[in-house]
């Protein structure tokens, strides 16, 4: 495998891992899709849950997640753990 190949992998596998970490964090704040995405700005839920769920490789920017570690009071490092599936 190439290194381009190898490292645009490992950042699939990274943008999955901080989606699952959203999602377990919403979660474990009792917040829906929808509370959330209002939260964001966003008047659906649509988009924020092709985010959460890497629809269509839809992912999280930077200002999404600095956003949402102030909604869940989290630090931004909290959605790039790797954790125990």
């Amino acid at each position: 495998m190439e290194d381009y190949e190898r490292l645009e992998l490992e950042a699939e596998l990274f943008l999955d891992t901080v989606s699952k970490n959203v999602e377990r964090i919403r979660e474990e704040r009792g917040m829906t899709k929808l509370d959330v995405s209002r939260e964001l700005g966003f008047m659906a839920a649509d988009h924020y849950s092709r985010m959460e769920l890497r629809a269509n490789k839809k992912h999280f920017n930077l200002k999404h997640l600095y956003k949402l570690s102030k909604i869940f009071d989290v630090p931004i490092t909290a959605f790039c753990k790797k954790t125990a599936s």
